[in-house]
């Protein structure tokens, strides 16, 4: 039973096996054949052969097996487990519900414990689904071998493909238990047919107990646990499923001819103990159809003496046997005389048999065939093909029909599972037997029902009548729709019996058997060869033969045309008035339900055949002055039948199916007309008002509606019609600058023109109000989902991009478009009316409530089911609406002016109430909507799942969302609402579960992206992605899907929960970056695969970077080592050259879609080194040195596992080797004439990460409406020309596709580099190195920079930006002063950094002499050469020729460098000046220190010098200035000013060059010391003072620095500034005494700030001998001078 993988093995078999049988179908040529012969190699064949061999075999309760797990140890899988009281029942129970073995329940419980999170069940819920998903799978495997096996037969036969034949020899064996050829088998075994029938009838037992409980629990009032109840459905289901595999799976083996005319007979025995009509007994029907064939049939593999001998068993007549369904012995005796009496046909074997008498036998088989067919032979295999076969999407008209033909045969019970594809298909093949068998078999037969009925019909129409002509063909029509293959035999030859079946049915055929007759032709046209060969059929000259009472079209439009003039007589009483609102009391159309029946099928036959055939839909569409059109229309406006107004409007529908723009516009005029009144009966009684006044074309509308919304199905096909209208012909896509209908539509009988009534009444009124009212299920599907079409329809065909286009290019876009004029596009288009309803609260509860859906009816339909598309559709509607609210809001709205309500509005075409102000509000009325969406994402259909992924995508990402979401009271804070609605029923945890399942189904190799698996996992990617984005900082319902506790503005793991456990979702996408492979085995880098590892590590980068989640995020990759892994996989140091199979080189490369694997690959490498660098921070963070060590060590190349093995890695210091060159992809763009960028900037977006690409979809509309306005400008255009244009146009879009991957290679090429560099620069600041082992690492990072450094120094300035960063860092990391070593080896190391330190000067040297980059990258420069130059003069030992290597290496540059570096100092941002003004110093320094004036010269001759002294002038101003703005960079550039100043005075030349520039006028104009501090400061701000006097000290030092340096020769000035600056003098010279007011109360850090000023001028005291000049001169007179300092 359960073993540990078998599961898993199924699962991955049945992948293989589906993958194969896809591939047939596709190709039976090549892949097909290789594919299957390659099939018997694989080892789960081989793994899996003993569960095949066992089928359903289950060990049951044993007493040794309880005792032993009531003991408490039990042994399983070779391991013995321990087990504690609850599990013990856990067991037990598991054990009771399955009649399962102890040991085994126990093993199963177990097992299943992986999936209580994944499916969010108990563990018993979990074993009893695990148990039959095992069960289902094997069968199911079972059924594609043998499905296979025979493929393999057919292609053998055919001489296809090599090496076949080995599966077929596997299914024998294994599957059928044949001895195979020189096989010796250890043990004997039943034979496969009647184990299979033993299994069978296991299950019909099983269900019968299943069935039994479930009625006691209802008596027991057991059925409101849930939780009971959803077990008892699962086993139900489970075992119906497995049921009619079984039954699947008995036919293909009875094919096989392995089985015996005593399985027939035990079969036949066991079929006539059946006491009721139920999905187990239709099961059984293929089964008979197979037994039938194999051993009563001339193509089966018995002969006639077996068949005789069976027929005796199977045609007896006995009294006393009473059959308990008679209908079912009737089938089956009709079914076996039908194919049986083939033996007895002209040269069969049966003819020519000694002592039989052939006429006698053949009358008493037709005396059989007719009982048969009265006990209900017919009436019943009907009911079994229709039950079987019948879609949701079958139409009344033919529901009605065959239930008026089902007489005696039961309906199914209520609760019937849906039939599978296989038994529908097995069903259907031996019907088809059936059908052929009775047609060519017993014609007599056939022909003497139909003279029957005649007589019947001709001499008591009273009488209950036979209708088995009918039946059967209704049998054909339900056993050959949707199989146009097997419907060819009755086209292929016209001489065949089939096809002259068809004539003779054709012939004078009663009004039912022209009813039936036309839904089996129907039926027999699904592809359009059958749907032209049925409409020849029709047509009048091919049938020349056939007299006029023939089904042909004359004959069907002259019944059609007798119906409307019936229709349309004048009524013999007097007319009665009808009053507006009520019903109408109006004549119906005397007909009786048989003709209703014909004529509802004409209409859907030629429905059916316009649809499929282009030549029948020509042939009606033109018919002679569109009589047939007229006659429709005539019909729709009478009183008939609802059924046959809808069948009229799908016909109406089926001929403009697919037509020119001309043809719709005239079928819009042609039902404006009819709802305006232009096709009722001039005498009809519908058309007075109640006051007797003419009526309007309003109330020929309104009357319509109101006769037309009572009835679903009317109401459905006529909006069914507004779809197909409103649809644009083919060749409009992608611009859809046309109206489908015309613009003045409705003009004269409307205010505005256009379609709003028909929107009003299907959206408003049918939609909002009737569809709710619907008590049938299905019908109310039906209505949601076509009236869903069609608002998708109208806002899907609107381009809001022509609005743009207008207002934003050149393109004229009034003449450019197929409408007349823009804005009568805008205003008239469906978009603005659909759009207006979005806002309605009845039309959005509307749509709410079709998403809302109970899980099981979804779970358990078909893909292409009303229910699921339904679903589908209101989403894809959400989804659209709001991708176009922005447009209809902003730019649509305004234009278009609401219609004022009036009282007397009709109800049946109401006004949208306008209830919400955004679709976002309306959506946020049912918070359910996320659960309801997220519970769609494991429910087995990939279109649905995509769609609300999609949806929930945009609705987490929407900022009206969000602020809904947390919206509360100002004064709280709330937790989300939508986190509070997921966790109100635990849907979270479903949700999550099943985006779990998602992640851990294998992705398919094979189909690759185009396969539903890898787009669900894309589309759940997405939207865990723009959930996190859109509100990283605040818990999300992402954060919640992921496993974590989400507070109000806080992320916690809960103890137990899947993330405390490791199965969460979030645990779930690990496995995407650490164990998918990125390269195929070529070693060639795959993009699909690169993309879902994309998506999935911008999800982690988001995680670990925001403060919300980070903590949590960065311990858990940690605990997963999820660094070393993608280390490992080299994200950090490797790039592929291999991509898909080409090679990453050349322009051409980024214009396939491998490049863009290979831009999300450069993104990944880019989010991984960020990663490193942020857990190596956090590491480093929490002192966690055994950890730091390893990741040091990782990143050099080394990864220690379990501290012995060693993985060699690429290190981080051979990243340059992986940096994508730029170059590889460069060319230039085409010579364009048309298109410039005015046309195409409206084109450019930006993509996730803000780069600037263009929109190629909007770029398209660009050509085309350029195209379009040249073509009707009515200019005269060469061939050329024309060859010209389209040349200019393929290479404009092929350039920008190839320059939107460019631009993206260069964005993340970049970020990568960045990425990189502050890697490096982490690691250079958190490493544990000392000494000599620290200069090895700086050395070694600057050989890995100081290559691209150099490179992109000249071409790439935003990369040298990057490596120039990392290189200051490096240099000011490294510490000179330890450069000293004495030992070999280390000084050594310290030579070579020497070397690449003065080569990375020489580097930046010549960059900024060339002028490369911009200021940022300058100053970078600037600040590198000035760490190495101080470097060098401040703790350099013996590195005097290291000084004059660098001075002349200055001096080689010679001016052209200085230039540059004094252009940046006074033209730059201030961060560059100040780096600008820095390096001058340290070149000034330099110069000082080798006693060489080169660099002063220099700047003199720039004038520099002058430049910089005359700025003083403002130096006051400016400091007042970044006083109050507080700005730092500036406060830099004028300290580093006044610094190189100083620098300058500091050297005599300098000196010489500073006062020659007029330093002391320059001073005297700044007017800085000729203010007293306290006034030009508020002396009470302390600080602002302490600046003050700052500036002071600083100018005061460069004017001492200056007469010091140059001596005697300025002592005059020196003395003159002292002279008029001697109150300021003596005043601080006070103040540092503490002399004078104040003194006490100043503060520190100003007091040391007036000592140094006073020293300062002390300075330029003692320097120009001030006190001695002063003291020659006491005895002068001197003026009395007013106090102005204190």
């Amino acid at each position: 039973m359960a073993e540990e993988g078998s599961l898993e093995a199924l699962q991955a078999l049945h992948r293989d096996l589906v993958t194969t049988v896809d591939v047939l179908k596709q190709d039976r040529e090549t892949q097909g054949p290789l594919l299957l012969s390659q099939l018997p190699q694989n080892p789960l064949l081989e793994a899996l052969s003993g569960r095949f061999k066992r089928l359903l075999e289950k060990p049951g309760r044993k007493k040794e097996s309880r005792d032993a797990v009531l003991s408490g140890k039990v042994n399983i899988l070779d391991e013995e487990y321990t087990i504690n009281k609850d599990f013990q029942e856990i067991a037990l129970q598991i054990a009771d519900t399955l009649d399962l073995d102890e040991i085994e329940a126990t093993k199963l419980a177990l097992l299943a414990e992986d999936q209580e999170n994944t499916l969010g069940r108990s563990r018993k819920e979990c074993a009893v689904i695990l148990f039959h998903q095992e069960r289902n799978y094997l069968l199911n495997c079972m059924l594609l071998l043998l499905q296979l096996s025979k493929d393999e037969d057919e292609l053998v036969d055919e001489n296809v493909g090599d090496g076949l034949g080995f599966l077929g020899a596997y299914v024998s064996e294994n599957i059928l238990r044949l001895s195979v050829p020189g096989a010796t088998n250890a043990e004997s075994q039943a034979r496969f047919v009647p184990a299979c029938m033993a299994a069978m009838r296991g299950h019909r037992e099983w269900l019968q107990t299943v069935s039994e409980q479930f009625t006691s629990a209802t008596v027991l009032g057991r059925t409101g646990e849930a939780r009971f109840q959803e077990t008892l459905e699962l086993t139900y289901l489970s075992l119906t499923q497995q049921h009619e595999l079984l039954s699947v799976i008995l036919c293909y083996a009875i094919e096989k001819h392995v089985a015996v005319d005593q399985d027939f007979g035990h079969f036949l025995r066991e079929l006539k103990e059946a006491t009721r009509y139920e999905p187990c007994i239709v099961h059984l029907i293929p089964v008979l159809g197979s037994y039938i064939t194999a051993f009563g049939s001339t193509e089966g593999s018995g002969n006639v003496e077996q068949a005789r001998k069976l027929n005796k068993l199977i045609c007896r007549q006995t009294d006393d046997e009473t059959p308990k369904l008679p209908f079912l012995s009737a089938a089956v005796k009709a079914w076996w005389i039908a194919e049986y009496s083939g033996w007895y046909m002209e040269d069969a074997a049966g003819s020519g048999l000694p002592g039989i008498d052939i006429d006698k036998e053949d009358k008493r088989r037709s005396k059989q065939f007719a009982e048969a067919l009265k006990d209900g032979a017919f009436d019943f295999m009907l009911a079994v093909v229709a039950d079987v076969r019948a879609s949701e999407w079958e139409d009344t008209a033919r529901k009605s029909l065959r239930q008026w033909l089902r007489k005696r045969t039961p309906a199914l019970p209520v609760e019937t599972i849906p039939f599978s594809e296989p038994l529908r298909d097995r069903l259907a093949a031996k019907l088809e037997t059936f059908v052929d068998a009775f047609i060519s078999n017993m014609p007599d037969v056939l022909r003497r029902l139909k003279i029957e009925e005649d007589e019947q019909r001709q001499t008591n129409q009273a009488q209950e009548q036979d209708y088995d002509l009918e039946r059967f063909l209704l049998i054909i029509a339900y056993t050959f729709e949707g199989r146009p293959e097997a419907a060819d035999g009755f086209w292929a030859d016209p001489e065949n019996n089939l096809a002259g079946f068809l004539q003779w049915a054709s012939r004078r055929a009663t009004t039912p058997v022209q009813a039936a007759f036309c839904e089996m032709l129907q039926s027999l046209s699904e592809d359009p060869e059958s749907a032209t060969s049925a409409h020849e059929f029709l047509l009048d000259e091919g049938h020349q033969i056939r007299k006029p009472l023939n089904i042909t079209w004359a004959h069907i439009f002259n019944e059609l045309d007798f119906f409307v003039n019936k229709t349309r007589e004048k009524p013999a009483v007097s007319q009665v008035v009808a009053h507006k609102g009520g019903k109408f009391n109006v004549e119906q159309a005397e007909t009786e339900p048989e003709f209703a029946a014909m004529l509802e099928s004409y209409l859907k036959l030629m429905a059916k055949l316009a649809t499929r055939s282009d030549a029948a839909r020509a042939y009606l569409a033109e018919q002679p002055k569109s009589k047939l059109i007229d006659v429709l229309f005539q019909i729709i406006s009478s009183s008939v039948a609802p059924r046959i107004r809808g069948c009229t409007f799908r016909a109406l529908g089926s001929l403009v199916s697919r037509k020119t723009l001309a043809q719709n516009y005239a079928m819009w005029q042609y039902l404006e007309s009819c709802l305006t009144g232009h096709y009722f009966p001039p005498a009809s009684n519908r058309i007075l008002t109640s006051t007797g006044s003419p009526p309007t074309a309003s109330y020929f509308m309104e009357t319509l509606f109101q006769e037309i919304s009572p009835h679903v199905d009317d109401a459905s096909a006529f909006i069914q019609l507004l779809v197909t209208l409103t649809i644009l012909p083919d060749g409009f896509d992608p611009l859809n600058d046309a109206l489908p209908y015309p613009e003045d539509i409705g003009a004269s009988t409307r205010i505005r023109p256009g379609i709003d009534p028909y929107i009003d009444f299907a959206l408003g009124h049918m939609f909002s109000v009737r569809a709710r009212d619907i008590p049938e299920v299905m019908q109310q599907r039906m209505l949601r989902l076509c009236c869903l079409d069609f608002a998708f329809t109208c806002i899907s065909i609107f381009n809001e991009d022509l609005i743009v286009f207008s207002n934003g290019t050149n393109i004229n876009v009034d003449s450019a478009i197929q409408s007349g004029n823009l804005e009568k596009y805008v205003t008239l288009h469906p978009f603005a009316r659909v759009m207006e309803w979005m806002y309605d609260s009845k039309f959005m509860k509307g749509i709410l409530d079709t998403i809302h859906q109970n899980p099981a009816d979804v779970g358990t339909a078909a893909p292409d089911s009303p229910l699921i598309l339904s679903v589908i559709r209101a989403v894809e509607l959400v989804s659209k609406a709001l991708d176009l609210q922005a447009t209809y809001l902003n730019l649509v709205r305004p234009l278009v002016k609401p219609q004022a309500r009036t009282p007397s509005r009709s109800p049946y075409t109401p006004l949208s109430n306008g209830a919400f102000a955004s679709i976002e509000d309306g959506l946020m009325t049912n918070m359910a909507l996320i659960s309801d969406l997220g519970s769609y994402c494991g429910i087995g259909h990939p279109a649905l799942t995509l769609a609300s992924l999609k949806l929930l995508e945009k609705i987490s990402a929407s900022p009206r969302a969000i602020s809904a979401w947390q919206s509360g009271l100002p004064s709280q804070t709330n937790r989300n609402k939508a986190i509070i609605a997921l966790e109100e029923r635990n849907d979270a945890a479903a949700i999550a579960g099943s985006f779990i399942a998602e992640f851990k189904t294998p992705l398919d190799f094979r189909k690759e992206d185009d396969s539903p698996e890898y787009q669900i996992k894309v589309y759940i990617l997405d939207f865990l992605y723009s959930c996190l984005q859109a509100s990283s900082d605040r818990p999300t319902i992402a954060h919640l899907f992921l496993g974590l506790r989400c507070g109000t503005n806080t992320l916690e793991i809960e103890p137990g929960s899947t993330f405390d456990r490791r199965s969460s979702l979030f645990h779930a996408l690990l496995p995407v970056i650490l164990e998918v492979p990125s390269r195929n085995e070529e070693g060639s880098m795959l993009t699909w695969l690169i993309n879902l590892k994309y998506k999935v590590m911008r999800i982690l980068r988001i995680l670990w970077s925001s403060p919300l989640s980070a903590g949590i995020v960065l311990d858990e990759l940690r605990e997963n080592d999820f660094l070393f892994h993608i280390l490992m996989q080299g994200l950090v140091a490797q790039q592929s050259f291999m991509w898909d199979g080409n090679e990453a080189s050349g322009p051409d490369f980024l214009t396939i879609p491998a490049a863009e694997g290979y831009v999300d690959y450069l993104a990944m490498r880019a989010m991984a080194l960020e990663y490193v660098t942020r857990e190596l921070c956090s590491v480093s963070h929490s002192k966690t040195p055994a950890l730091k060590r390893r990741i040091f060590d990782a990143l050099g190349g080394q990864i220690k596992v379990d501290g012995l093995e060693v993985i060699p890695v690429p290190s981080v210091f051979e990243f340059q080797d992986s940096l994508p060159e730029e170059s590889l992809f460069a060319t230039p763009p085409p010579e364009l004439k048309s298109y410039g960028e005015q046309e195409l900037r409206l084109c450019v977006e930006d993509d996730d990460d803000s780069n600037r690409l263009y929109n190629l979809d909007k770029v398209q509309e660009v050509v085309l409406l350029k195209r379009s306005e040249a073509r009707k400008s009515g200019q005269l255009v060469l061939q050329q020309d024309v060859v010209a244009a389209d040349t200019e146009e393929e290479q404009l879009l092929l350039y920008l596709k190839y320059l939107n991957r460019f631009t993206q290679v260069k964005s993340y090429s970049l970020k990568v580099l960045a990425a990189w560099t502050r890697l490096l620069m982490v690691m250079t600041d958190c490493n544990d190195f000392k000494g000599t082992n620290k200069v090895s690492f700086i050395l070694q990072t600057l050989q890995a920079t100081l290559p691209n450094l150099e490179t992109y120094g000249l071409g790439n300035p935003s990369a040298a930006l990057e490596l120039a960063k990392l290189a200051k860092v490096l240099l000011f990391e490294l510490d000179f002063t330890t450069m000293t070593s004495t030992d070999k080896q280390s000084r050594a190391v310290e030579n070579l950094i020497s070397d690449k330190l003065f080569q990375l000067l020489q580097i930046c040297l010549n960059a900024i002499a060339k002028w490369v980059g911009n200021q940022e990258l300058r100053a970078v420069y600037y600040s590198i050469c000035y760490r190495h130059l101080t470097g060098l003069v401040d703790h350099g030992q013996g590195v005097s020729s290291g000084l004059r290597k660098t001075a002349r290496t200055i001096q080689a540059f010679g001016e052209k460098l200085l230039n540059v570096v004094c252009d940046d100092a006074f033209g730059g941002d201030a961060g560059c000046q100040s780096a600008a003004l820095i390096l001058l110093g340290s070149l000034v320094q330099l110069g000082k220190q080798e006693k060489d004036n080169f660099v002063v010269e220099a700047l003199n001759r720039l004038n520099f010098i002058g430049i910089l002294v005359d700025s003083l002038r403002g130096v006051l101003a400016e400091w007042e200035g970044v006083n109050r703005t507080g700005d730092p960079d500036q406060q830099n550039y004028i300290n580093t000013k006044l610094a190189l100043l100083l620098q300058l005075c500091q050297t005599r030349e300098g000196a010489k060059h500073v006062l020659h520039a007029n330093l002391f006028r320059a001073i005297e104009l700044s007017g800085l010391f000729s203010v007293d501090p306290e006034l030009q400061v508020d002396s009470s701000d302390s600080k602002a003072l302490e600046r003050h006097y700052t500036l002071l000290v600083k100018v005061a030092r460069i004017i001492g620095a200056a007469i010091v340096s140059r001596g005697s020769h300025n002592v005059l000035q020196g003395r003159r500034f002292l002279t008029e600056h001697r109150m300021l003098v003596m005043h601080v010279l006070k103040r540092s005494a503490g002399i004078g007011a104040g003194g006490a109360r100043t503060d520190a850090l100003l007091a040391e700030r007036v000592n140094d000023l006073a020293e300062a001028f002390m300075v330029v005291i003692t320097a120009t001998g001030f006190l001695e000049f002063e003291g020659e001169n006491l005895d002068e007179d001197r003026k009395s001078a007013p106090i102005l300092f204190h």
